[in-house]
């Protein structure tokens, strides 16, 4: 073996090495976020199968013998079968990193990738009959035919598809996915070039193509680390908001006024209906324990949870308001979960801050449905209301409305929306996205 075939050899080795070991590195699994991965490691692991096969068409190029030549026909065939594939696997990479980033892949570049390969395997395996596109003289070296073209021309057809999918769906790629990707275009091309010019041998191509996935797999770890960060990230925020959120529940709306009216009121029954104060008990106690159950609770609970602690507190507020307070409750859609106390604060919000304040009181509404997309809640009153634009302000006021909306947004990715002016009442709507994690049985 010349000195030059043997360092290339011993070059072919070490990135097999390595792409096997990048290979096994990603991470696989079934989730959506995780498609991208299995395809990058597939495509690591075919690039190993195409450096080993490309070692052994080098080792043995130029051996005598029958064995010899039967090798050198084999490693050469895996060699292209295998560089084909790749395309193939590259098409798909593209799909899963356009679906993960919300997307939707065109299913035209796949149809076009799988004609690119069909053809490319047809005329590798017609090739082995007619001996045209590469062959082997009788001393078992290796040589390009006259239509060596015909192997190159789909590489390069991958490449100009790869290119107009990044294209295509550019804004469902990540800057650093866009340069990774620019890099595996741009090295193997230009090997492709160098070696039609220059007449040298095909490793130099699939060397290129190695090191263009090494790059791309070192911007995958780069990428993987800034998300793993990026979670981190939210995953302390989302426990200072719960935080506050919990430190403002207990300081601001379990007052002990509002233990002390309600203790007032079931006094008041004991004397003149037992047995209604006998459920008033029930009820205050029920509602007392939801709020220390929630203290420790940061999962969600589907909406009929959430309704029957509504309840719980509509009824202890009915006795204090009697005629003042009416509300009105209509449930259309429980096939959701939410928050805990995320829409108990809202009608809170309705009794104490708009409703209470009137001499005549007033009415509150509470309608849950659905849409198409998402789930929806909204509390309504007719209350004294305020001017909703003072939500962008910064300081304190509000407080219970911001933490219900940071709430909603970092647990379910929902969000709130309240509209209210003065002496016009309050509208607030809980928008929850319609995702699987926040779907629940219809038995909760």
């Amino acid at each position: 073996m010349p000195q030059g075939a043997m360092g290339v050899a011993a070059l072919e080795i070490w990135g097999a090495i390595f792409c096997m070991v990048a290979a096994f590195s990603t991470d696989r699994g079934k989730r959506v976020e995780q498609r991208e991965n299995v395809q990058l490691g597939n495509m690591l692991l075919l690039n190993t199968i195409i450096l080993v096969c490309d070692i052994f068409a080098i080792t043995y190029n130029g051996e005598p013998g029958y064995i010899s030549l039967v090798i050198l026909r084999l490693s050469n065939f895996a060699l292209y079968f295998t560089l084909y594939l790749l395309e193939i696997y590259f098409i798909s990479f593209l799909r899963a990193v356009v679906t993960h980033n919300g997307g939707k892949f065109w299913p035209g570049f796949t149809y076009c990738g799988y004609g690119i390969m069909c053809f490319s395997i047809g005329a590798l395996v017609l090739d082995q009959f007619r001996h045209e596109i590469y062959y082997f003289d009788k001393d078992n070296f290796y040589h390009r035919g006259d239509m060596y073209y015909l192997a190159l021309v789909p590489v390069f057809a991958c490449f100009v598809l790869i290119l107009v999918v990044v294209a295509y769906h550019r804004k469902y790629f990540s800057r650093l996915q866009r340069v990774s990707l620019l890099v595996y275009l741009s090295f193997p091309v230009g090997s492709a070039i160098l070696m039609v010019i220059t007449g040298q041998v095909s490793s130099v191509i699939n060397i290129a193509i190695s090191v263009a996935l090494v790059m791309m797999y070192m911007f995958y770890e780069i990428e993987k680390n800034q998300r793993m960060l990026k979670q981190a990230e939210e995953i302390m925020e989302k426990e200072r908001i719960n935080n506050e959120f919990k430190n403002t529940m207990l300081w601001t709306q379990i007052q002990p006024h509002f233990i002390y009216n309600n203790l007032n009121v079931i006094q008041f029954l004991c004397k003149q209906n037992p047995e209604e104060a006998a459920k008033a008990v029930n009820h205050l106690s029920t509602f007392l324990r939801s709020y220390i159950d929630a203290y420790d609770l940061d999962v969600c609970i589907p909406i009929s949870e959430e309704m029957e602690i509504i309840e719980h507190y509509i009824y202890m507020q009915k006795l204090r308001y009697e005629d003042r307070l009416s509300v009105d409750i209509n449930v259309e859609s429980t096939n959701f979960s939410v928050p805990p106390l995320s829409v108990e604060s809202l009608v809170e919000n309705s009794v104490r801050h708009g409703v209470a304040r009137k001499v005549e009181g007033g009415k509150v509404n509470i309608h849950v449905w659905e849409s198409e997309d998402e789930h929806l809640v909204e509390v309504t009153d007719n209350g004294i209301g305020f001017d909703s634009d003072e939500l962008n302000m910064d300081g304190k006021n509000h407080v219970g409305l911001k933490n219900t909306d940071s709430r909603l947004k970092f647990m379910i990715n929902g969000s709130l929306e309240v509209i209210s002016k003065p002496g016009e009442g309050c509208r607030a709507i809980v928008h929850v996205p319609k995702r699987k994690k926040n779907e629940v049985s219809s038995g909760g």
